[in-house]
């Protein structure tokens, strides 16, 4: 006779991880994120501004701390954490790494002076901006969002093939993969497959803390190029071009895979239509 046992195991518990990529949007996240758990997001710091916090600092958080229920963090860095009874749901949001580039330079037309990247902003126009960083900081303007996904930010060496194959395992992996020139359809699709599991999330929101020129979300791939080439130069527009390579191919991959999960949900015209309207009348208020 088969004997029936039940065994004591914890039920799962599910955690809402956002990667904040610096100037990709993700103040915007933070405000959805705020309203789908309000005191149950916590937003995470390390101690100086160039911390990296692992996959084990995470753990540690989420095991000390049975409240938490989303965390988002500048300073969190993947690989993601994996451990037995706590799922956690990653969003990270890649951009056009020009676009983003442009933006480091408007956002830091609004910092004080006391702020290295306000300084430097205050002291040059556009171009003069971008050229002192191609020249001095490589590590701000040089596949930047590649080396954030498969190094850990880490930056000693140009990225290469391995890098690149390694940050699109990790793309394809995530809960939602966004865009930032996608914003809304990288979240209906996140909303559809992380919902079963976190019921509340809820990713309406107000565009919070925009920085990039007037229009610019809005340009064609080939529009911002021109746009990036008459306003920096050739000289400096072709040397971001080739230290951009590799995060060119993870926005045309992360690009993809937004589409690719948008096209297997039902309806996701209707669902996206409805998202925007529920943006709107967030908004309106």
């Amino acid at each position: 006779m088969t004997r029936d046992l039940r065994v004591p195991v914890t039920r799962d518990r599910f955690v809402v991880l956002h990667y904040h990529i610096f100037k990709n949007g993700g103040s915007t996240i933070d405000y959805a994120l705020r309203r789908s758990f309000g005191d149950a997001l916590v937003d995470l710091h390390g101690e100086h501004d160039d911390a990296r916090l692992m996959a084990e600092d995470i753990v540690r958080l989420v095991q000390e701390d049975p409240e938490v229920a989303a965390i988002s963090s500048h300073h969190v860095r993947y690989p993601k954490p994996r451990v037995r009874g706590i799922e956690f749901h990653d969003i990270c949001f890649i951009r056009h790494p020009l676009s983003r580039i442009r933006s480091l330079y408007h956002y830091g037309r609004r910092l004080d002076s006391a702020h290295w990247l306000g300084q430097l902003a205050g002291q040059r126009d556009e171009a003069g901006f971008v050229a002192d960083l191609v020249d001095r900081s490589p590590f701000v303007v040089s596949d930047v969002q590649l080396h954030f996904l498969a190094n850990g930010s880490m930056f000693s060496r140009p990225a290469h093939a391995r890098d690149l194959q390694l940050a699109l395992e990790r793309l394809e992996d995530m809960s939602v993969p966004g865009v930032v020139e996608r914003f809304d359809e990288s979240l209906v699709a996140g909303e559809y497959f992380v919902r079963p599991s976190v019921p509340q999330l809820d990713f309406a929101y107000v565009a919070q803390n925009l920085s990039s020129p007037e229009g610019e979300r809005t340009l064609s791939s080939d529009a911002l190029l021109a746009r990036c080439r008459e306003v920096w130069g050739t000289d400096t527009f072709d040397t971001v071009m080739l230290l951009n390579g590799w995060d060119l191919r993870l926005h045309a991959a992360a690009d993809e895979e937004v589409s690719k999960r948008l096209q297997a949900i039902p309806r996701h015209g209707a669902r996206l239509a409805a998202f925007r309207e529920r943006c709107l009348a967030l908004s309106a208020g």
